[in-house]
């Protein structure tokens, strides 16, 4: 089911703001990166799928899937650059969209 996995979301999002803020005096900067549904090995079935390919150009902001790079490579060198020195406790979604309308249960499709 979805209780565990949304749960370890929820915690790890609360975890990344409460590490900012303990960690903030020491001039320790924490940020998570939340990744969407990217093509690698382990979705590569799941992106094969029609019914995931019409879903995405039905309801994804983008009407796209990722890919790794240069998507959350960018993102990444830019949190470890002295230019995001300003920049803690944040969740940085990276999914094309997919969250905005709300992504269902895929074992419910």
């Amino acid at each position: 089911g979805a209780v565990a996995y949304a749960t370890s979301k929820a915690a790890l999002d609360q975890l990344t703001k409460v590490m900012a803020l303990e960690m903030g005096p020491y001039k320790i900067r924490v940020n998570s990166i939340a990744p969407g549904l990217f093509q690698s090995q382990i979705t590569e079935q799941l992106m094969d799928k029609d019914w995931l390919k019409n879903w995405t150009i039905r309801t994804v902001a983008l009407r796209t899937l990722g890919t790794t790079d240069p998507a959350l490579t960018s993102l990444l060198r830019y949190l470890i650059h002295e230019s995001s020195k300003y920049i803690t406790g944040n969740i940085f979604i990276v999914d094309a969209g997919i969250t905005i309308p709300g992504i269902p249960i895929f074992s419910s499709l």
